[in-house]
């Protein structure tokens, strides 16, 4: 597969569970539908750039369809980003006009990959494939609308019938759990295992190659960081400390993935268990994939084995949280990594009104902690001042018994 997505906002989305509760999609593999309009509406913005005294892409977003919307926020931004950048690579934009003449060929073999997968996970739902132009910064990537595709990013068509059946599989994704990087490689590793599994196509990318090359080496390495939220020279770019290739978390996730895969007797059971971890530090224990690892990580470190897996400790910490916000009329709740929190539930626990401003609740949490506020649904996550957009927030010790939050806005 030559094509790869490497953006972290797709994983994010997917880790809070954001999709499942958009757009209903057909469940028949063989109703997809792959939507080329954008392409059309971008040559036809190219085309007119010498003669126009305005920029010409607006029309292009104006007139786009869910995925031009959903490849805008993170990706085009806006009309006059996608504009310079068109100007300043302007043949490497024309290197792709074509890219997309044979693209109802590959169609049948697609939807072939879509009713495997459908064979293994009956629950699979197949969104639109949307075909459109961003400013070379991804491959490929899902919205709440469907599959969205960076055409500019295709030379040929090599690798496409992979990379749509990989964004396919995270579409189908409701994984749970803190942000880590065994989670993050987990996201991207079980796409990779899973959508070989419905196409029958192996995957044998650099990270692929070298990780089997290297393995003693990274295990040790992997088991030491996993809990860790720091992805750097496993996920999305290296540090360039060694000769290590970008990704390799993709090869560790589908190693684990595969090793529970192949550890049960109920295949499909093991498809949906993969497709929707709710613990990923159980998941790994479950697989027993890195056990010999831990099991000496554990013993250089004085810890026990079973502790190894826990996401926090046994002990509870009475906390109250204060949060300010933007409209005296916000309904504000909490959730996060516990069932203290509401294990990720954006509805179950609201803060108390206190005044126009203020918000409250007392709450009894286990340490460390990771947790957002919302207006009750995960399409309306509220951002934190001093958290980074869509990040959770960490809680890893108390100074103090209360802590103090304010609100600048809602995702919308």
């Amino acid at each position: 597969m030559k094509i790869r997505t490497c953006f972290i906002f797709t994983a994010c989305l997917f880790a809070l569970g954001i999709m499942k509760a958009q757009t209903v999609f057909s469940s028949d593999p063989l109703n997809a539908v792959f939507e080329t309009k954008d392409v059309n509406n971008f040559w036809k913005a190219f085309d007119a750039m010498e003669n126009s005294v305005s920029n010409p892409f607006e029309a292009y977003l104006k007139e786009g369809s869910p995925g031009v919307k959903g490849f805008t926020e993170f990706r085009i931004i806006n009309a006059d980003s996608l504009y310079s950048t068109v100007k300043k690579r302007k043949e490497d934009y024309i290197k792709s006009r074509n890219v997309l003449a044979d693209v109802r060929s590959k169609e049948k073999r697609i939807k072939a990959i879509y009713s495997a997968l459908k064979y293994w996970y009956p629950e699979a739902k197949f969104p639109p494939v949307y075909f459109v132009y961003g400013r070379f910064n991804s491959g490929g990537t899902v919205s709440g609308d469907g599959i969205i595709i960076g055409t500019e990013m295709l030379k040929d068509l090599d690798g496409i019938t992979g990379l749509i059946a990989h964004e396919l599989i995270h579409f189908q994704q409701n994984n749970k759990g803190n942000n880590s990087l065994l989670k993050q490689s987990l996201v991207e590793g079980s796409a990779d295992f899973v959508s070989e599994l419905a196409s029958g196509e192996n995957i044998s990318n650099p990270h692929f190659q070298y990780g089997e090359t290297h393995a003693e080496k990274l295990y040790r390495e992997f088991t030491s960081r996993l809990k860790n939220d720091d992805y750097q020279d496993w996920l999305y770019g290296t540090s360039g400390k060694d000769d290590r290739p970008n990704d390799l978390g993709y090869w560790m996730g589908y190693k684990i993935a595969e090793a529970y895969f192949n550890k049960q007797a109920d295949k499909h059971k093991a498809v949906h268990d993969i497709l929707n971890i709710e613990n990923p530090l159980l998941f790994l224990k479950e697989s027993g994939f890195l056990d010999p690892y831990i099991r000496e990580y554990t013993k250089n470190n004085k810890i026990k084995f079973e502790d190894f897996f826990k996401e926090y400790s046994d002990e509870t910490y009475e906390v109250t949280f204060v949060v300010n916000v933007p409209d005296k009329n916000d309904e504000i709740y909490i959730t996060g990594n516990q069932p203290e929190l509401g294990s990720w539930d954006p509805s179950a626990l609201k803060l108390e009104k206190k005044s126009n401003r203020e918000r409250r609740i007392t709450l009894k949490i286990h340490l460390p902690a990771q947790l957002k506020f919302t207006k009750g649904s995960w399409d309306k996550e509220a951002e934190v001042s001093g958290t980074g957009r869509g990040e959770n927030i960490k809680i890893g010790s108390l100074p103090s018994k209360t802590i103090h939050y304010d609100i600048k806005g809602f995702k919308n």
